[in-house]
This record gives structure tokens, sequence and C-alpha cells, in this order.
């Protein structure tokens, strides 16, 4: 064999041995990059059809493909199942994530839940609701005082000094309920002594209807009523729509679902105090993405809130803010 040809040999070989090694190397980079991707478990306090909670998972789901996050999104099929949430707490813990994000269905009694999160170790952030206790390395939430101060002080124009006003909340004591009804009564002023009653719904819509009309039965000279959340806002004003009152009652809501937007064009509402679910989800996962990684993150992280009426609804601004996703 001539020396050229082995010379050209071992080249062949030479380059062939190359190319394995970069492939090897490519799968190695590859395999190293998936192991080093950050687990987040996002629980929420319910995993329904209602356009809030599935806003909340898709900035969610936002959040962990822009930062090379896994993210698992898991939450009752109703709000007020508390137990059940605190089951899935402790399968997520389970599972040994790097982060979890936990929208608490209770104040107190996810307390001791998201205490075990901590002591397993794994990075806890808060979302929506806080707790009674300190817990968390951040919270990510809507300012649920200035939430229902927004709605209390446009709806004060509307107070004649007989006007009797009913309030219909979602959960009682949990911390969204009573900050926005705090908010309202605040924004409100001298007329929140006309409030009558407030009634708590346990975040479904059937009860907030059939409340509503009790309401309106046993104060017959009820004229202006609001809804602290989606569920209640929409089962109050079904309630309204179904007596024939909508043109007796002044009517304001919390949360922007696809119902509320038509009722407020509809001239239901008089207007929407919304949160920014979409900005939540994505907040909320990415600083559990960061602090898993050890960055540091802010302790408190408000999402926002606008009051929407329906001489402003239509500016561009405003348009992305009720229809995010897509945008």
């Amino acid at each position: 064999m001539s020396r050229r040809k082995t010379e050209r040999r071992l080249l062949a070989a030479g380059l062939l041995a190359l190319g394995a090694l970069a492939v090897c190397l490519l799968l190695w980079q590859r395999r190293a990059a998936l192991a080093e991707r950050t687990e987040i478990i996002l629980i929420q306090k319910a995993l329904d059809d209602t356009d809030f909670w599935t806003s909340v998972a898709q900035g969610g789901e936002m959040a962990a493909e822009e930062h090379d996050a896994d993210l698992t999104v898991m939450g009752p099929a109703e709000e007020q199942e508390i137990g059940l949430q605190n089951e899935m707490i402790l399968e997520a813990i389970a599972d040994k994530p790097d982060a979890i994000v936990l929208a608490p269905g209770s104040s107190e009694a996810t307390l001791p839940y998201a205490r075990q999160i901590e002591e397993a170790g794994i990075t806890l952030v808060l979302l929506d609701s806080t707790m009674e206790e300190e817990a968390g390395i951040s919270a990510v939430a809507t300012d649920n005082f200035e939430l229902g101060y927004k709605m209390g002080s446009y709806m004060k124009q509307f107070v004649a000094p007989d006007t009797v006003i009913g309030i219909v909340g979602h959960v009682e004591g949990s911390s969204t309920a009573l900050g926005r009804e705090a908010g309202f009564r605040a924004g409100l002023g001298e007329a929140q002594d006309q409030v009558a009653e407030i009634v708590f719904c346990d975040s479904i819509t059937e009860k907030a209807s059939e409340l509503t009309r009790g309401l309106l039965e046993k104060y017959p000279e009820m004229d202006m009523i609001v809804g602290l959340n989606e569920y209640s806002a929409v089962g109050a004003a079904r309630a309204v729509l179904e007596l024939g009152l909508s043109d007796q009652i002044y009517m304001a809501g919390i949360d922007s679902s696809l119902e509320q937007i038509q009722l407020l064009e509809a001239g239901v509402y008089e207007a929407l105090a919304i949160q920014k679910p979409f900005n939540m989800g994505y907040l909320g996962v990415e600083t559990a993405v960061r602090a898993a990684r050890g960055e540091s993150v802010e302790e408190n992280i408000d999402s926002g809130s606008e009051l929407i009426t329906k001489e402003n609804m239509y500016t561009e601004e405003n348009q992305k803010l009720l229809f995010p996703v897509g945008e």
C-alpha cells in the first residue's frame, strides 16, 4: 500500500473519530441541559373552565417555556375543595420538584401543608392569595384592597341617600375576599354604611344566583349589588337578569370572563375591576424558576389591576387586558 493511501485512510479514520466524538458531545450536552431543566408544579385553587384560572395556567406555561422549565399544572375541580387541594400538595411534595407555586385555597387550612413544602426543602411561591402567617419566599398576587377600592370608588357615584347595597363574596375568610370587601367599603366612603349584607357563594356560580335572589327577597329595595370574583359576579348578574331587574339595579364585578365582558357591553354591569391573571401566572412561575436557580426575588409582587367601564373597554390597552391570550 502506498504511503499516500495510508495517509488518506488515517485521515478518514481520524475524521470519523472526530465526528463520533462531536455527536457524543452534542448528546451529552443535550442530556445535561435536560437534566438541568427546572421542575415546577403549579397548584391552583381550581383547575376548571373559568377564564381566570385558564389564563393563570396559560401565563405559567409561557413563563416555563421562555425560561427552559418543565411545568405541571394541577388543582381541584372547584375552589371550595380545600381538602383535595391539600392532598395534591402532598402529592407534589412527593414528586420533589425544584419549586411549587401555590394558590392556597384557605389562608388557615392550607398553612400546615405550605409548611411541609418548606420543610421538604422545596422553593415555595404563593400565588393569588397569602396565608394567615408568613410563608414562601415570594407572593405574587393582585393588591386585593386596591382592586376593591377601585370598584367602590367608581360605584360611589351611583349611590343615593336611600340606596341599599348587597355584596356577593366568594370564599368567606379568604385573604382575597377580605381584602376586596375592605377595599370596596373604603372606596364607598361614608356610603359603606348603606351595605345591608354580604353573602358568600363558595365560588359556585349557581349558589351566587340563589343567594342574590335571597338578598332581593329580603331587601326588595336593594338597588346595588357587586360580586367579588367571577363566580359571584356572574351568578349575581344571571339572577338579576332572570328577575328582569337589570334596569333597576346598579351592578359591578371583579374579574373579566367572556360572559362578564358581554354583560358589561350590554349595560348590566357599570364596571369591572379586573385582575391580570395571565400576568399573575407568568410572574408566579418566572419567580419560582429564578428562586429555584438561586437568584434573588422580590418578597411581594403585585400582578396589577384595572377598572374597566363601557367607555374605556375598547381602548387598545384594555382590549389586550381583556383578551390577553394570543397577543
